[in-house]
C-alpha cells in the first residue's frame, strides 16, 4: 500500500505502534502535543533535517539505516553540548507514492537508536511534499553546558573514535567501486555511535566538545574560532593503519580520509592537560591547543588544503 492510499491518521497510528515511550513521558503520541517531565534545571534542544537526494540516497542505504543515521546525528548534537538525550520529535514530508512499509522502516531505524539510548519519540508531524524529507528535533537534559568556546592554550585534544571510513564508503559508492552491501561502506550507511565512554569520563572535565559531523577539517576550525586559539595536530599516523586498504582503493592518503570524513559522529574532546592520563585508552590524541588562529600539522601548514566533503 502506498502512503497516499493509507491516509495520515492510519499512518500516524502505525508509527505509534513502532515508537515506545520511556522514562519521563506523561503523554506521548496521539494528542495535540506531548507532555514530558523536566529532569533538570537546563534543557538542550537541537534540530536536524535530511532530504532525499541531498542528505541521503535511497539506492545506497536502506530505509532503516537512513532513519537510524538521522537519529544518531540528532543525539550526537545533544551529547556534544554536554547533555543526555531524552526525547525526539520526528516530522516527515513525503510525496505519497512511497510504500507505507518504507516509511515504517525509517521509523524502525529511528526507534532502534532511541531504544539503545533510552530515548522516547514523543510526537511529530506528517505532511505531503515534493521530496521525502525527515526532520528531527532532539531534547535532552544538561547540568552545565560544554561549549566550543572553552578551549585554552595548553589543552590536549582527543578524538573518541577514529574517522575516515564514512567518507571512504561514500566515495566508493559514488565512484561505483563498491556495492551497497559491501562491508567497506557500512560506516557511511550507519555510523558507529557510542558516547558512553565520553559520558563516563565526565563532562565536567571537558573544556570544549564537538560532534564530528562535517569532518575534522571543518569542525576543528570552528572550535579554534569560537575559543580564539590555534590547534596544532600531532596525529600518530600509525593510528591510521586501518584506513590503508581503503586509501589504496581510492588513491587518497589515510590522513586525508581521516581529516576530511564527515557524518562520523565521533567527538572532539578538549581537556586540560591534567586530565590527559585519565582519558580512555581508545581515544586518539589529535594535538594541542596553541596560540594563534591556525590549524597546523606538527607546527607546519596542513599537507593539503580545502574543507571536508559534504554530501
Amino acid at each position: 500500500m502506498r502512503v497516499r492510499d493509507m491516509g495520515e491518521e492510519a499512518l500516524i497510528a502505525a508509527f505509534a505502534e513502532i515508537y515506545r515511550s520511556r522514562a519521563g513521558v506523561s503523554v506521548g503520541i496521539g494528542d495535540d502535543g506531548a507532555i514530558i517531565e523536566s529532569t533538570s534545571a537546563l534543557e538542550v534542544i537541537s534540530a536536524d533535517m535530511a532530504t532525499d537526494g541531498i542528505h541521503f540516497n535511497r539506492s545506497w542505504s536502506s530505509a532503516t539505516d537512513i532513519g537510524a543515521k538521522i537519529a544518531i546525528a540528532n543525539l550526537g548534537d545533544i551529547v556534544a553540548m554536554g547533555g543526555v538525550p531524552k526525547f525526539l520529535i520526528v516530522a516527515i514530508s513525503a510525496p505519497g507514492d512511497e510504500e507505507v512499509s518504507y516509511l515504517l522502516d525509517i521509523a524502525r531505524g529511528i526507534e532502534s537508536v532511541a531504544k539503545d539510548f533510552d530515548v522516547s519519540v514523543v510526537g511529530g508531524d506528517l505532511v505531503a511534499g515534493k521530496t521525502l524529507t525527515i526532520a528531527i528535533t532532539a531534547l535532552g537534559s544538561v547540568k552545565a553546558p560544554v561549549l566550543r568556546s572553552g578551549a585554552k592554550v595548553g589543552d590536549k585534544i582527543f578524538l573518541t573514535r577514529a574517522t575516515g571510513r564514512s567518507l571512504a564508503g561514500l566515495l566508493l559508492l559514488s565512484k561505483g567501486l563498491a556495492s551497497s552491501d559491501s562491508p567497506d561502506v557500512r560506516a557511511f550507511q550507519r555510523p558507529e555511535f557510542d558516547p558512553h565512554d565520553l559520558i563516563e569520563f565526565g563532562f565536567e572535565k571537558i573544556n570544549a566538545l564537538m560532534d564530528v559531523s562535517d569532518g575534522l577539517l571543518s569542525d576543528l576550525p570552528k572550535i579554534a574560532k569560537a575559543s580564539r586559539v590555534g590547534i596544532d595536530l600531532t596525529i600518530d599516523e600509525k593510528e591510521l593503519s586501518f584506513l590503508e586498504s581503503l586509501s589504496e582503493k581510492l588513491a587518497i592518503p589515510p590522513l586525508e580520509l581521516f581529516l576530511r570524513s564527515g557524518e562520523e559522529h565521533s567527538f572532539v574532546v578538549v581537556v586540560d592537560s591534567k586530565w590527559q592520563s585519565g582519558t580512555p585508552e581508545s581515544w586518539i590524541m589529535l594535538g594541542t591547543v596553541v596560540t594563534g588562529d591556525e590549524i597546523t600539522y606538527f607546527g607546519k601548514p596542513l599537507p593539503f588544503q580545502g574543507t571536508s566533503w559534504h554530501w
